[in-house]
């Protein structure tokens, strides 16, 4: 769990509304992009796996959550159980675009990064009241 790539608690960037960004801004792309297996030289044998870390100490409240989770901690599920050599930033973006829908039913309070072209859905009255 790199801070700066895996800390779901840092910023996307200047404009976020919650988090923090001692470590690092984290984009959406920059979640995505990057290799567990040859991260600072640690031998993919001594790997377990990926950890995204929400420290929730600036947390207070579930939409804030949901903000700083949504949508990196999807990037990092596919980074965690995907093979180095399946991962693909593009293919990654139109799909991750998909999810708006699904996350607009459910109510999730996602971060709409401007780097994926969200489904129109994303833009309802309810959601954009609410942020």
């Amino acid at each position: 769990s790199p801070a700066k790539k895996a800390y779901l608690d840092m910023q996307y960037d200047t404009l976020s509304k919650h988090g923090l960004h001692w470590a690092a801004y984290i984009p959406v792309d920059t979640a995505y992009v990057w290799s567990p297996e040859s991260y600072a030289g640690i031998p993919k044998e001594n790997i377990l796996g990926v950890e995204a870390p929400l420290w929730s100490e600036t947390i207070s409240n579930i939409d804030e959550l949901e903000y700083l989770a949504f949508p990196r901690v999807i990037g990092y599920s596919e980074l965690s159980w995907s093979p180095e050599e399946n991962r693909n930033w593009e293919n990654f973006k139109v799909r991750l675009a998909n999810q708006a829908p699904y996350l607009d039913r459910m109510n999730v309070k996602f971060y709409p990064s401007e780097l994926i072209d969200w489904k129109e859905s994303r833009f309802t009255y309810k959601t954009i009241q609410k942020d």
